[in-house]
């Protein structure tokens, strides 16, 4: 028999980031909310139960759910009829009763204080009236008869809010009878007492960090920070802004070596994440030198050392060495009690923990990792496997260029599919390896196990040899049957130019050039070193003068192509008072961005910048293109200003006289 379930779709939690909805489930095993935004997910478990309540809103209803750990959540958006289902389900299922916990309606600023497991609850008439939950306290202060609590305004933010609650004022009077001062002291302070009990650890103090970390280069946002770390947030200060950052939004720690680079990645993953402006920033990527080494003390009683690591874990210590990557991430560990992910077991070919590529118009690497697939840098992205629907291997064999590298594509259950391209084929083993100990479904399962050339011809690889140049002379050497040329004279040229190795230059050479690569020159050069090396008895047989070549491209034409042959080399001239054409947009998008793609890629190939720009061009978005489409429509402006000047002065003319007499086959371009 299958297990009874209750589902809820558009429930609200309710907390101080904002609400997002999202599905919450009710099954044996407790409850479950997942968002519908993605981020952090609420489980609590049936063993974790304490209490269940039920409150009617204006609106809507609330169902309270509070754990033995003493934390209360608020689950929003229920209708009336839905109370009598939960009360039958949760009777059956958890052995507990819902409570019906009314609302204060009065309106009334006036009545008791009570603090319940962590809650502080101001009750009017023996009701509910609000709610605090005391960890969100950042500072309290007592002034007179009145306790001020500030509350933790920091910039992690799921959604953009107005307005925040930052403050609050209570006047507890001296008679007051649920808050006895001890001797001389006041109730207002008996109660500030309380507060501080179930505040975060140092919320009195907030203004004293345990340890900084000075001049932290940080890749997202970008920028230099001093990190400073307190007991329950952390602070990034920088010159131009400064970001605030509670511990609870912490969700787990990446450390990422860089290939290549003698740095070190510390990832802070949070939920939700800091915000500048209107960009979001889910990690945080924190760079420290690899070789540098790390001593600190922190600056922490041992009162406070003892209660941080009842409540996070136990791994703080009080004095810490070693790499300065590896000692920020265990104090930071420490004081959260996030956990810390590092590589596993996946190497690239290279020996690296990552694989280089490029994830639209930017270059990145992507870590493998035990549970997920994390990539860096822009956008940092966390794809766990449990997300992973299935990955495929795309672009195998195909051209020069496409069989060094190939594309990965990791297909999610929930969000879009991601690209990952410019893979170096030397990756394709060491990933398909890793894909079947981790028992990730590969789409194109059979193709991608004959490797990064698929099943296309099979071409002997040599190691001192381009794989893609070999598939482009092995094409070249193969007899073309079906090419006729125009005249006897015309067969002879072509079976001429094929003896000395010429044939090339007719073959693949113009699918080549627009990869920016001559692989004619290539393979004459390879064969002219190994004619050398044949030895010194063997003649090498007589060449064929250079400008003989030519002639098998103009055989398709026959005799009237031989009659025309040298009024053909006769081009137009162009007059240099002529304007100069007008540029394209794209070409002023390369003109500013080429600099800088060679800048990012040092050593990159000729043809391999106009790709990336290309890819660039194409990521851009409209407000991006905007400012060189502007320009080249100023350009076009002035071309025709300029050709209209020019025709004005006979320039058409002088033009069209000096064309008089050529062949009306050439066209201007």
């Amino acid at each position: 028999m299958s297990e009874t379930v209750l589902q809820y779709g558009q429930i609200s939690v309710a907390s101080r980031f904002g609400m997002s909805q999202g599905p919450l489930k009710l099954a044996a095993s407790g409850f479950t909310w997942k968002s519908g935004v993605g981020g952090k997910n609420v489980e609590i478990k049936r063993d974790d139960l304490d209490g269940i309540a039920w409150t009617k809103g204006s609106k809507s209803c609330q169902l309270g759910i509070k754990s033995k750990s003493g934390h209360a959540t608020n689950f929003l958006g229920f209708r009336d009829k839905d109370l009598d289902a939960i009360k039958e389900y949760v009777k059956i299922h958890f052995n507990m009763e819902v409570q019906d916990l009314p609302m204060a309606t009065s309106g009334r600023n006036w009545g008791r204080l009570a603090i319940q497991d962590g809650t502080l609850m101001f009750l009017v008439d023996g009701k509910m009236s609000l709610s605090v939950p005391l960890r969100d306290v950042s500072h309290a202060q007592q002034s007179k008869d009145d306790v001020v609590m500030e509350l933790h305004t920091d910039d992690t933010a799921a959604e953009e809010r107005q307005d925040v609650l930052t403050e609050m004022a209570f006047h507890v009077p001296l008679t007051n009878s649920d808050f006895t001062g001890a001797g001389e002291d006041s109730t207002a302070k008996a109660f500030l007492d309380q507060v501080l009990l179930h505040t975060d650890i140092g919320a009195a103090s907030t203004d004293d960090s345990v340890c900084v970390f000075g001049d932290v280069a940080i890749l997202n946002p970008r920028g230099r920070f001093e990190v400073e770390l307190h007991l329950s947030f952390l602070s990034l200060v920088g010159q131009a802004q400064d970001f605030k950052i509670r511990y609870t939004s912490i969700q787990r720690l990446f450390v990422l070596p860089k290939s290549n680079s003698p740095h070190t990645l510390v990832v802070i993953s949070l939920d939700p994440p800091i915000r500048k402006g209107q960009t979001f920033y889910t990690h945080v990527l924190c760079q420290f030198p690899s070789e540098a080494e790390e001593t600190i003390e922190l600056d922490i009683t041992p009162e406070q050392l003892v209660a941080k690591n009842e409540k996070c874990g136990g791994k703080l210590e009080n004095s810490l060495s070693g790499p300065v990557c590896d000692v920020f991430a265990r104090v930071l560990r420490g004081l959260s009690g996030a956990k810390i992910s590092k590589p596993g077991t996946f190497r690239s070919a290279s020996g690296d923990t990552a694989i280089r590529c490029s994830y639209k118009a930017d270059d990145g690497h992507l870590y493998p990792l035990e549970r997920a697939f994390f990539y860096v840098q822009k956008p940092p992205m966390l794809l766990p496997f449990e997300d992973v629907e299935s990955v495929e291997f795309a672009r195998q064999g195909g051209g020069v260029v496409s069989s060094r590298t190939f594309d990965l594509v990791i297909k999610m259950k929930t969000s879009p599919e991601h690209q990952f391209r410019s893979i170096n084929r030397t990756e394709w083993q060491s990933l398909f390896d890793f894909f079947a100990a981790k028992k990730i479904r590969v789409e194109n399962l059979n193709s991608a196990a004959q490797g990064p050339g698929g099943p296309g011809r099979a071409v002997a690889i040599d190691d001192d040899f381009d794989p893609g140049l070999r598939l482009a002379e092995a094409d070249s050497e193969e007899d073309d049957e079906d090419f006729e040329g125009g005249d006897a004279s015309s067969s002879e040229d072509i079976n001429s130019g094929s003896e000395d190795g010429e044939d090339e230059e007719s073959g693949d050479a113009e699918l080549v050039e627009e990869e920016g690569i001559s692989v004619a020159d290539i393979i004459k050069t390879k064969r002219k070193r190994d004619d050398g090396d044949a030895g010194a008895g063997s003649s090498p047989s007589p060449k064929k003068p250079k400008p003989l070549a030519p002639t098998a491209k103009k055989s398709a034409k026959g005799e009237k192509a031989e009659a025309d042959g040298e009024q053909k080399k006769a081009r137009k001239k162009k007059d240099p008072n002529a304007p100069k054409g007008a540029l394209s947009a794209f070409m002023y998008f390369s003109n500013e961005m080429r600099s800088k793609v060679k800048e990012e890629n040092p050593g990159i190939a000729f043809g391999e910048v106009g790709k990336l720009l290309g890819e660039r061009w194409k990521a851009a978005t409209a407000d991006e293109k905007a400012k060189f489409e502007q320009m080249a429509e100023k350009d076009k402006d002035r071309y025709k200003q300029q050709m209209a000047e020019y025709k004005a002065k006979g320039g058409a003319a002088a033009g069209d006289a000096q064309d008089q007499g050529e062949d009306d086959d050439v066209v201007e371009a």
